[in-house]
């Protein structure tokens, strides 16, 4: 019988006659077990499989001739395969019984699975590793919920605490007014951490959303510079000047622009080694430039990219804590008002936070 048209068939192609003997294989079968052509031939076709496999197809080849058909039946089964060399490959294997004139023969259609089966297996992987992160997103989120609401009443009650102890005066012994003012500045920077986490929260599971409205960035530069500029000892030293000499008024999000000016300023005045900060905000056309700028430790040319991402951080934790999330979460604000942020900066030479915004 001629099976050269299967010579053509974009698979590897055995065929068998009525006794499992193998009478024909293409070039690919022969690629891909590692056989010759005529080693192949008039051999059983179980030296294509797995030893363990041999016994049970001996019983059931007999069933591909019972009741052959004039056109192949198109069944599927997902096995190994052996090669020549002794190795195993995963195979997707397809039956098709024949009937051409008196004689009658199983064809089988053979494909090497082992590249698509290593894709499955790293895409199965890619959405439990997604799952998770939801998850630990969705905890994140419920967590930090939770944590906020004890957090603001007991900032709430210092608060109250602390006007009671400003309006005894002298009678309160100055070691609990400290203890007082130090618990404030620990709640405060507690409420911080609670709603940075919140925020991530929000940005990992996209619900960060924007209520804009009409903001003049350069009022709000010195709202925000003026507890610095009030309290040197809050600025670490640091003298701080809001340089915005005309209006820049933007659709915005008041709440998230000032908390993308805060952390911009917090962060110079934290590295700005008691140097002069300057917060210049100009109207650029359609756009509103806001430019941050020390002179304090500076920061590799390097790492200017790096330091926008989660928990990243130029420094040492352990010189200056926090949870590496300020930039992260002032990037995500800017870039969802359709701007831009970028950080410039050289080792000692102080560093400049540069904020785009359309108008």
């Amino acid at each position: 019988m001629d099976f050269s048209l299967l010579e053509f068939v974009p698979d590897g192609i055995v065929v068998t006659d009525a006794d499992g003997l193998i009478v024909f294989a293409n070039s690919l079968t022969v690629e891909i077990f590692g056989w010759d052509r005529e080693e192949m031939l008039g051999q059983p076709v179980e030296m294509l499989l797995p030893a363990r496999f041999r016994g049970g197809h001996r019983g059931l080849r007999s069933g591909y001739h019972a009741s052959p058909r004039s056109r192949p039946m198109g069944m599927g089964s997902d096995l190994a395969a052996l090669r020549k060399d002794g190795s195993e490959f995963p195979a997707e294997i397809s039956l098709a019984p024949i009937r051409l004139g008196e004689g009658t023969w199983a064809v089988a259609a053979v494909r090497d699975v082992t590249e698509r089966r290593r894709v499955e297996a790293r895409a199965l992987l890619y959405r439990q590793a997604q799952e998770e992160v939801r998850a630990r997103d969705e905890f994140l989120s419920i967590a930090s919920h939770e944590l906020r609401t004890p957090v603001t009443a007991l900032h709430v009650q210092l608060q109250m605490l602390q006007r009671v102890v400003d309006r005894s005066g002298a009678s309160v012994p100055e070691p609990v007014r400290e203890r007082v003012t130090a618990l404030d500045r620990q709640v405060r920077r507690l409420s911080g951490l609670v709603e940075a986490l919140l925020d991530l929260s929000r940005i990992r599971l996209g619900r960060l959303e924007l209520a804009r409205e009409p903001v003049d960035v350069a009022t709000l530069a010195s709202e925000v510079a003026a507890p610095y500029q009030a309290d040197l000892a809050l600025a670490n030293g640091s003298p701080v000047r809001v340089i915005a000499p005309t209006p820049a008024v933007g659709s915005l999000d008041r709440v998230r622009i000032e908390q993308v000016l805060g952390n911009l300023l917090a962060n110079a005045v934290k590295f700005g080694e008691g140097k002069p900060v300057e917060v210049r905000v100009e109207r650029d056309g359609q756009r509103i430039r806001v430019a941050v700028i020390d002179h304090g430790v500076g920061i590799e040319a390097d790492q200017c990219d790096r330091i926008f991402g989660r928990f990243e951080r130029a420094a040492p934790a352990q010189h200056f804590p926090g949870l590496g999330l300020g930039l992260y979460v002032a990037r995500e604000i800017v870039e969802a008002h359709g701007g831009r942020i970028r950080a410039e900066g050289a080792p000692g030479s102080g560093a400049t936070f540069t904020v785009e915004l359309p108008a």
